[in-house]
């Protein structure tokens, strides 16, 4: 692929491609030895240089192949290389495809970035294996007071601190408002009045007769995404796994039920069938959408510039989740982390608390269109340069993420937990297992992933 790699010691950038969040198919050679390779390299990552104004490092930071994302870190690299001219920064893409088999080859190989942009689902996997380095060795002892204790409680394994927290992300309901008025629906006014779940399938029922194909597309993108329908799990009322992070818990009346609710919305012909966890991409969820064969579609806030290329702002507007007994959405977003190949941390991680300080959180929230992981940040208004409005309500709905799903999420045997969840949940969308039965079957794929 093209060689989109810039180094910044003061200068821009250019764009680079969209978002595709999961990684690069290198073969990944060695990778049964890669543990004990890292644990030769990792733990606290000591005996860097000095993080001051005159220290000198050479670092490279891979970011998802988002342009503007891509933009903006070789902005804050500018900035920080001004105040430590000795240091320079690269920023890199990180490829296209299977992510943990293409990080999993370069810290292997000793040629990871130093610098990695890693999701919450995966940082545990690299916390527990030294992919990625413990940092509280670099950091104040009160430097997590200000993040939200979801996330700050999320980016630590063992009680220490692996990556540091950049943004979240998260899902709520897309419409287009021409459906809406042929139904005479509003949408809610605010969190408190979120559609219930038994009020959500009646509408859908209404946008399905209004659209003459489906009601709703889903934001599921394959495997690795299987995760994203565990906000419906826990409105029911269920957990994946307990409170003890290793025994299965879905396998209960509300996991059954949570199943059965999700599966009768493929049954009964609101979702497209093809819009399963494996079966489903960015491109064709959001096609659904704005060709009108779907009225409403559940996805993230990150896909709203993809809706604003298929269809005018006036044509579609943003609502809440439904909720069952109690609130619940998807938990998205990135940490920063330093990889354990890495031959200067103390540098690495002073950039990385550069870039998440509360004034370049702003500035990425705000311009990036991501939501804030601060405290400081996430009780006062955003300007965001587009969709002030959705963004918005979409910061409200992030305040519903379950800690204890983020929990699960961030376990490092996670990695193996959704691959069950992608396999299982496709069987019993398109009715080839029964709720109860998915219910057993993914009880049965943790306890062997956790053994």
């Amino acid at each position: 692929m093209p060689d989109h790699t810039t180094t910044s010691s003061g200068a821009g950038a250019r764009p680079v491609s969209r978002r595709r969040l999961l990684g690069y198919g290198a073969a990944a050679a060695g990778a049964l030895g890669v543990g004990s390779l890292l644990s030769a390299c990792g733990g606290s990552g000591g005996g860097g240089v000095p993080a001051g104004p005159d220290a000198r490092a050479d670092l490279v930071l891979s970011s998802w192949q988002i342009p503007v994302d891509i933009v903006t870190y070789r902005k804050f690299a500018a900035d920080y290389t001004a105040t430590h001219p000795n240091v320079t920064i690269t920023v890199q893409e990180t490829p296209g495809g299977d992510f943990n088999q293409w990080f999993t080859t370069q810290l292997a190989g000793g040629s990871a970035p130093d610098i990695i942009r890693i999701t919450w689902q995966q940082i545990g996997r690299y916390a527990q294996n030294n992919g990625v380095i413990a940092l509280d060795d670099y950091l104040a002892p009160d430097y997590g007071a200000d993040f939200a204790p979801t996330f700050w409680s999320a980016a630590q394994l063992d009680g220490r601190v692996h990556g540091i927290p950049q943004h979240t992300d998260t899902f709520a309901t897309f419409y287009r408002t021409d459906v809406f008025s042929k139904i005479g629906v509003t949408p809610p006014a605010g969190l408190d009045e979120a559609w219930t779940l038994e009020q959500f399938v009646d509408i859908a029922r209404e946008v399905k007769r209004a659209t003459g194909a489906y009601a709703l597309s889903y934001g599921f993108g394959g495997v690795p995404t299987g995760y994203r329908w565990l906000p419906f799990l826990y409105m029911h009322g269920g957990q994946l796994v307990a409170d003890d992070g290793v025994t299965p818990a879905i396998d209960s009346p509300e996991g059954v039920e949570a199943l059965a609710w999700f599966q009768r919305l493929y049954t009964d012909g609101l979702i497209p069938m093809s819009n399963t966890v494996k079966g489903s991409n960015d491109a064709s969820t959001v096609n659904s959408f704005i060709t009108g064969q779907a009225g409403m579609m559940i996805f993230g806030d990150w896909i709203m510039s993809d809706v604003g290329k298929g269809l005018p702002q006036e044509a579609w507007g943003v609502t809440y989740m439904p909720r069952g007994r109690s609130a619940a959405s998807d938990l998205g977003g990135n940490l920063l982390a330093v990889t354990a190949t890495c031959k200067n941390p103390a540098v690495a991680a002073d950039f990385i608390q550069f870039v998440c300080n509360e004034q370049n959180m702003r500035y990425f929230c705000e311009n990036d269109l991501f939501l804030p992981v601060r405290t400081a940040l996430s009780q006062q208004p955003l300007a965001y340069k587009a969709q002030q409005q959705q963004m918005t309500l979409f910061a409200e709905q992030a305040t519903t993420v379950p800690a204890s799903m983020a929990k699960v999420q961030t376990s490092p045997k996670f990695n193996a937990i959704n691959q069950v969840l992608a396999d299982e949940l496709d069987l019993c969308w398109t009715g080839q297992k029964t709720p109860a039965d998915t219910a057993r079957s993914i009880a049965a794929g943790i306890r062997n992933a956790t053994a």
